[in-house]
């Protein structure tokens, strides 16, 4: 199967992407750190703009996508950041056709 890229771009409510990041760290990095399914996760900060941040992640295939995004904490953690966020973020998916530093690519 194909490895499945995400490009996740989010605006938080003024003043609130460090509390955004908290709550990620506290709910989600060592879940990433944890599932090989997720081969790469990086949280990123806009330079340009303080309550803009980016995820990248790549995953296996889109079935451990789908399994990840289907467990219950992850519901849990958009709950309590939900308030926090200026609307729903952008999500963009694709197949990576090449990467370095993953065997395979």
């Amino acid at each position: 199967m194909a490895r499945l890229a995400l490009f996740i771009k989010t605006k938080t409510q003024p003043g609130k992407r460090q509390e955004v990041r908290t709550l990620w760290e506290e709910h989600l990095k060592a879940r990433a750190e944890a599932n090989e399914a997720q081969q790469v996760v990086a949280f990123c900060e806009d330079d340009q703009d303080p309550d803009t941040f980016y995820l990248f992640e790549i995953y296996r295939d889109r079935e451990a996508f789908q399994q990840n995004a289907a467990q219950p904490w992850f519901g849990e953690y958009m709950t309590k950041v939900g308030p926090l966020l200026a609307g729903q973020p952008e999500v963009g998916m694709a197949t990576p056709a090449w990467s370095k530093g993953l065997a395979g690519s």
